[in-house]
C-alpha cells in the first residue's frame, strides 16, 4: 500500500492552479481555466475539473478566484546589472517623481557631500530635463557644472541622464578626466559648450562621456552581487522571469556566475538570464579588439544553461532620438542628422566598420543585437544582417535594439526576407519609453514623425517578430506601461495620442513580452507560452487584462510569480 501510494504520488502534480483565466499565448492564443506543474515543467493545461484529477496528497493548490495567469514576462533588453547599482545605497536616485527640479537634485547632492570625504565620487542616475521644472519653464535652461560647483567643489560628481547617453558633471570631474575648453569633440560624441562664452557646460554626450566614466572607481565584487540579488527579487515581484542583460563585460559576467553558483540552490536566483556580451569598448581599435576577444571567448550563441547563458554580442551603433544623436536620413527639427558612434573618421568608414563587425560576429556564430535608433542605422544594420545570412546561412536571429524609426521600406524588406529565407531577422522595441516621451519627441522631430516613433503596427503587419523591453535603468523595468503604451499610444503625462494608427491589440502586446521574447532568446521550445512540456514560468495578475479598460493595465497587481515551478514572489492574497 505504501509503495502504491508513493507511485500514485509520482503521477500527481506538485502544483495545481485552478478557477481562473489562463492566458496561454500559444499558437491559437487559447484560454484555459487551470494548469498543473510537476518539477519545473507544466504537465497539463485545461479545465479546473480536468486538472483537479492531478491533485495528490502532496500537491500544493492555488485557487485563482477568477484572477488571470500570464506566461512569465521576458524583458528582452535591459541592463539589470547596471540598474541594480543605480539606486541607493549605491547611487543617488534622480528620477522623476523622486525629484522634480534641478533644485531638488542640488539639494540631494548637497546632503550627500556632507556624508562623504573630500575627493570621493558622488554618482547618480535618472534625471530627465523633460521633467525638471526649470527646464520646462525655460527651454534654454539646462543643468550645468556651475550649478553643481557651488555645492560640490571638492567632490567629482557624475549624474547620468535617464537614457545613459548623456552625463552631467561638475568641474572637478572634468578636471580629473582631463577635459578642457579647447578639447575638440571626439568622433561619435559631443562636449557641450556655452554658445555665448564657449565654456564647458558640464554636459557630455555619447563618446564624450567616456574619459569621465573611465575614471570612476569600479564597484567591488560584493557590491555587485548584493545589488544583483536585490534586483532579481524586485523583478520577481513584477512578474518577470526572464531578461536579457545587454552589454555584459568581464566583471558583470563574473558577477552573474558568482551569484548563480552561490545562490541557485537556495532559490535566490529567480530569473533566467540571457547575456549579450560587449566584446569591445569605444575607440579606434574596436574592430580589432573584437577580433582579438573572439579568440578567447570560446563560446557561441546559447552557451550556458536554461538559467544563465550567452545569447550573443552587442554593438552600439548610434545615439538616441531625444538627444538628436540617433543617425537619421531625415533631419531633426534643428537640421542635424545625428551620428554613428562606431570607429572611423568619416561616416563612410564608420559604416564599413559597422558592417564588418556584424560580419565577424556572424561568422563566429554569435547572435548580434545592435543599438540602432535612427532610421539610417536600422537600415544599415538590417541590410547587413540579411546579407550575412544569405552568404552564410544559420539560425542567428540577429536584431536591432530599439529600432525607433524603422522606415516602412526597411520593414517591408525585412518582412520579405523573412518570408523567403529559412532564417529570420527580428526587432527589439521599448513601448514603455514611448509612453513617457511621446510629447517631448514632437519638439525633436515634429508631430507627424513623433507619431510614427516605434511603428509597431507596421512592424507586425510585415510579419516581423517584435520583442518588447524596458531598457532599464532608462526606465523602471515594468511591463505593464509597455503593454498599455503599445495598445493606446497615449502620453503618460497628457493622455495625448501619438500615432494611433500604430496601435496594436492587447494579445499582440502580451506576445511581445512573452512568446516573441522566447523566440529572440532561441528558447521558444522551452518557455514563452503556457504549454505542457514547457518550463513552469508564469505570473498571476488580479484582473482580466484582455477585457479591462486598457487605461487600467498599468494598475494591474502581481499576485504571484512562479519560475521553474517555484513560487518566487507571493503577495499573500491567494
Amino acid at each position: 500500500m505504501k509503495s502504491s501510494n508513493s507511485l500514485l504520488d509520482l503521477m500527481k502534480a506538485d502544483l495545481v492552479i485552478t478557477n481562473g483565466k489562463v492566458i496561454t499565448v500559444d499558437r491559437d492564443f487559447s484560454i484555459a481555466q487551470a494548469l498543473a506543474v510537476r518539477g519545473d515543467k507544466i504537465i497539463a493545461v485545461g479545465t479546473t475539473e480536468d486538472i483537479g484529477a492531478l491533485v495528490g496528497r502532496k500537491t500544493k493548490t492555488v485557487d485563482l478566484k477568477g484572477n488571470s495567469v500570464l506566461p512569465g514576462i521576458n524583458d528582452t533588453h535591459c541592463h539589470i546589472s547596471d540598474w541594480a547599482l543605480t539606486r541607493p545605497p549605491f547611487m543617488l536616485e534622480t528620477r522623476f517623481p523622486v525629484i522634480k527640479s534641478i533644485a531638488d537634485i542640488l539639494e540631494m547632492v548637497a546632503e550627500k557631500v556632507k556624508l562623504v570625504k573630500p575627493g570621493e565620487w558622488i554618482l547618480g542616475e535618472g534625471w530627465d530635463e523633460g521633467y525638471l521644472e526649470e527646464c520646462l519653464a525655460d527651454s534654454n535652461r539646462k543643468p550645468s557644472r556651475e550649478d553643481m560647483d557651488r555645492i560640490a567643489p571638492n567632490n567629482p560628481v557624475v549624474l547620468t541622464e535617464y537614457s545613459g547617453h548623456r552625463i552631467w558633471v561638475n568641474s572637478r570631474a572634468l578636471e580629473i578626466a582631463g577635459i578642457t575648453r579647447d578639447q575638440p569633440d571626439p568622433v561619435g560624441g559631443r562636449i557641450e559648450r556655452s554658445p555665448e562664452s564657449g565654456e564647458l557646460t558640464g554636459l557630455l554626450y555619447e563618446k564624450a562621456a567616456m574619459p569621465v566614466r573611465e575614471k570612476i572607481p569600479p564597484w567591488t565584487s560584493q557590491q555587485r552581487k548584493e545589488a544583483l540579488l536585490g534586483a532579481m527579487s524586485e523583478l520577481s515581484s513584477l512578474g518577470i522571469t526572464s531578461f536579457t542583460d545587454a552589454g555584459v563585460d568581464r566583471e558583470k559576467w563574473a558577477c552573474y556566475n558568482d551569484v548563480f553558483n552561490e545562490n541557485f540552490k537556495d532559490g535566490k536566483f529567480t530569473c533566467r538570464v540571457n547575456m549579450l556580451l560587449m566584446l569591445a569598448g569605444f575607440g579606434k581599435t574596436v574592430l580589432e579588439t573584437m577580433k582579438e576577444a573572439l579568440k578567447y571567448v570560446g563560446c557561441r550563441y546559447n552557451f550556458g544553461n536554461e538559467w544563465l547563458k550567452v545569447g550573443g554580442a552587442k554593438i552600439v551603433a548610434d545615439g538616441i532620438p531625444p538627444l538628436k544623436t540617433a543617425f537619421m536620413y531625415q533631419p531633426y527639427l534643428d537640421g542635424t542628422h545625428g551620428l554613428l558612434v562606431t570607429e572611423g573618421d568619416t561616416i563612410e568608414e564608420q559604416e564599413r566598420n559597422l558592417r564588418e563587425m556584424i560580419k565577424v560576429l556572424h561568422q563566429n556564430r554569435l547572435q548580434v543585437g545592435i543599438h540602432s535608433c535612427g532610421e539610417r542605422t536600422v537600415d544599415i544594420c538590417t541590410d547587413q544582417y540579411m546579407k550575412c545570412i544569405d552568404e552564410d546561412p544559420w539560425d542567428a536571429r540577429h536584431y536591432t535594439i530599439h529600432s525607433d524609426f524603422s522606415m516602412p521600406e526597411t520593414l517591408r524588406k525585412i518582412g520579405e526576407f523573412n518570408q523567403r529565407s529559412r532564417y529570420q531577422v527580428g526587432l527589439n522595441i521599448q513601448s514603455p519609453i514611448k509612453w513617457t516621451i511621446s510629447d517631448f519627441m514632437e519638439t525633436v522631430v515634429g508631430p507627424e514623425r513623433a507619431g510614427y516613433h516605434w511603428p509597431l503596427r507596421t512592424m507586425l503587419d510585415n510579419g516581423i517578430i517584435v520583442a518588447n523591453s524596458s531598457d532599464a535603468p532608462v526606465i523602471y523595468p515594468d511591463w505593464r506601461p509597455g503593454v498599455q503604451g503599445a495598445v493606446l499610444r497615449e502620453s503618460k503625462a497628457t493622455g495625448k495620442p501619438s500615432g494611433p494608427e500604430q496601435c496594436i491589440t492587447v494579445p499582440e502586446a502580451i506576445a511581445t513580452y512573452t512568446s516573441h521574447g522566447a523566440w529572440l532568446d532561441h528558447m521558444e521550445d522551452y518557455k514563452g507560452t503556457i504549454d505542457p512540456g514547457k518550463v513552469a514560468d508564469f505570473c498571476i495578475i488580479d484582473d482580466d487584462i484582455l477585457t479591462i479598460d486598457p487605461h487600467k493595465i498599468v494598475d494591474l497587481k502581481i499576485l504571484m510569480t512562479i519560475a521553474g515551478g517555484n513560487v518566487v514572489y507571493d503577495a499573500g492574497v491567494l
